[in-house]
């Protein structure tokens, strides 16, 4: 009896791997009956002594380590006042290893600062509204404030 348990569960594991079925996903496309969560990535940029830096590309990344990449990665800069704000709907509910990467892209302009990048562990993330239980999963408010080092 065990044997035909055991080959009934590789039978059925080849049928379904033939049909497509994987338990590696771990995101899913947008589309319809997909969860989904709102984001605001919100922060501020600024050198040592904290005056704010302008022209500062901030790449937001959700999920960088999956193989999985449905969605581009959102890209914005800083403005005169150093600061940035995104607001966005991601597919898939709250990943919980994204990053944001801070990169001088001016030239020399606005002074020449190395490349940052803030894990999880540097930024503060709130639920500000709940979802509905369901499908969607709330909106959360990500905030990312960096101070930058000047370039030897």
């Amino acid at each position: 009896m065990k044997s035909m348990t055991k080959g009934w569960k590789w039978l059925l594991g080849s049928v379904l791997t033939l049909l497509g079925f994987s338990g590696a996903m771990v995101s899913c496309r947008k589309e319809y009956g997909c969860p989904t969560t709102d984001y605001k990535l919100v922060g501020d940029v600024t050198d040592k002594q904290g005056k704010p830096i302008e022209g500062i590309r901030v790449v937001f990344d959700l999920n960088p380590e999956s193989q999985y990449k449905y969605q581009e990665n959102d890209t914005l800069y800083t403005d005169a006042k150093g600061h940035f704000e995104k607001e966005r709907i991601t597919e898939g509910l709250w990943s919980t290893a994204s990053i944001v990467k801070f990169e001088d892209v001016d030239g020399a302009e606005n002074g020449s600062f190395k490349t940052k990048i803030l894990t999880d562990e540097d930024m503060v993330k709130e639920k500000t509204q709940k979802g509905d239980g369901k499908w969607y999963g709330g909106v959360y408010t990500v905030h990312a404030d960096a101070v930058l080092e000047e370039e030897d």
